[in-house]
């Protein structure tokens, strides 16, 4: 006969079963266990918890004493479930001063970024064609002096809690650098980089012009190269349309601002389940889009990251 506390279980896995299918077909929760695309058990509770938090929730989502800019920006259908990015930015032990989603104009609200709107979020309007770099665009022509650093990153991650104390513990390890959870070790193929497929991931926390920050798991950047960022304008609509990663490189490199990465070996935060049906990934990556914005970008400085590149595998080997 089955036990009293194995029924026990089962009931109360049918019950959270029973509560998940609800939360999908009536609460909007979209990514839960047992669903299409569904996560793994550890992350489809983790976005359960966002997903009450950020409906029942009235802590703020900034500190009056944070030590960054968080700036993030959503488009198209990935504006229904940029909350839960947010939402996991919003329970972290370290909250920045200001968290700001940038949006093109016309972009419509949904009531959970309007709820988190009221908890401290500011969202901005900008003119649409900025695609990609709206995230970074607004808040850096936003001052004539930038105190602050500024944190971009991505919609469609679940970040963790010690996302933000873990950039800037790395900031304190490694003053005046751009520091990034995930990074790329930029090669060459003779005097031209070589195809960014083939860069294999950064393996050091050593900071260097060779090290390629993507934002997809944050990066932070000096309050210096926020000015810097303001005052090279638009130059990335003809150079780099589609990729800022591209674009926040060639400008960090240009003005004497290597890269660290976190940890020694780069980190990789788990994507919002079902994100990745739209976005620029195939096309920046795999159709070469990183390779040709590259190439209009990095030629004033490709010797300042060989020379870095070169040093980077001569310690390696040692």
């Amino acid at each position: 006969m089955p036990s009293s506390s194995g029924a026990a279980r089962r009931s109360i896995a049918r019950l959270r079963g029973a509560l998940r299918r609800a939360a999908v077909r009536w609460a909007g929760l979209p990514h839960s266990e047992g669903t299409v695309d569904s996560p793994d058990a550890a992350l489809a509770g983790d976005i359960t918890r966002l997903w009450l938090r950020c409906a029942l929730s009235r802590r703020p989502l900034t500190a009056n004493g944070g030590a960054a800019v968080v700036c993030m920006t959503t488009h198209g259908d990935r504006v229904a479930h940029a909350w839960l990015a947010i939402e996991s930015i919003a329970r972290g032990e370290e909250l920045p001063v200001r968290f700001v989603l940038w949006l093109e104009e016309g972009t419509a609200l949904t009531w959970r970024l309007r709820r988190q709107r009221r908890r401290g979020l500011e969202v901005r309007w900008v003119a649409s064609g900025y695609g990609v770099h709206t995230k970074h665009r607004g808040y850096a022509a936003s001052a004539s002096a930038h105190r602050l650093p500024m944190v971009v990153c991505d919609d469609d991650i679940v970040y963790p809690p010690s996302w933000l104390s873990g950039l800037l513990a790395a900031r304190a390890r490694h003053p005046g650098h751009v520091v990034a959870f995930r990074c790329h070790a930029m090669r060459f193929r003779g005097d031209r980089l070589a195809p960014y497929t083939e860069w294999p991931t950064f393996d050091t926390a050593l900071p260097s012009f060779a090290a390629f920050a993507t934002s997809v798991s944050g990066q932070l950047l000096p309050p210096q190269l926020v000015d810097a960022l303001r005052d090279a304008g638009d130059a990335f609509l003809e150079s780099a349309p589609t990729a800022d990663d591209v674009w926040l490189h060639r400008l960090s490199v240009e003005h004497g601002f290597r890269t660290a990465q976190v940890e020694r070996h780069p980190v990789h935060f788990p994507f919002i389940p079902g994100s990745q049906t739209s976005g620029l990934n195939a096309h920046n990556v795999w159709s070469g889009g990183n390779d040709q914005q590259l190439a209009r970008t990095h030629g004033p400085v490709l010797a300042a990251i060989r020379a870095d590149a070169e040093r980077d595998m001569r310690l390696s080997r040692d």
